[in-house]
């Protein structure tokens, strides 16, 4: 279910999020069990997904105050995007920001999804850097 509200999402596979924040939240075993959700654990092979709304709930979601809206898990997303009045898609992956131009009449399709064999990002020139795995992130137009 997405909230009206929401003005932003965000899909994490980790704990942390800007900085060491943990968003989604330390939810009671009652709350986890009543939505349908697992325990988040960043070996799970699942997505937690989750809305911030204005930007006064995204600051106390980030001083962990209150958690964000929870809207789902799951081991692969397809964001469809409509571009209506709105030119682009303000979006951001591990920490790089992109601004994704919008068709006015025709959608456009984020795939996030765990490949077999994943891109390595690896740390130039320093072998004892870490190499990092990578999700596919496939947008369409």
């Amino acid at each position: 279910m997405l909230y009206f509200s929401v003005r932003a999402i965000v899909a994490l596979n980790l704990h942390n999020y800007a900085s060491g924040r943990n968003p989604w939240g330390n939810l009671k075993p009652e709350y986890l069990e009543k939505r349908g959700f697992v325990e988040a654990q960043s070996d799970d092979g699942l997505l937690e997904i989750f809305g911030l709304k204005q930007g006064w709930h995204a600051s106390l979601v980030m001083v962990e105050l209150i958690s964000a809206k929870h809207i789902a898990q799951a081991a692969a997303i397809r964001l469809e995007i409509k571009g209506g009045q709105w030119r682009d898609a303000y979006m951001q992956m591990d920490g790089e920001p992109w601004k994704q131009p919008l068709d006015h009449e025709y959608s456009t399709f984020v795939d996030i999804k765990k490949v077999p064999y994943p891109s390595l990002i690896i740390n130039g020139g320093d072998r004892d850097a870490a190499i990092y795995p990578c999700a596919l992130i496939q947008v369409l137009n």
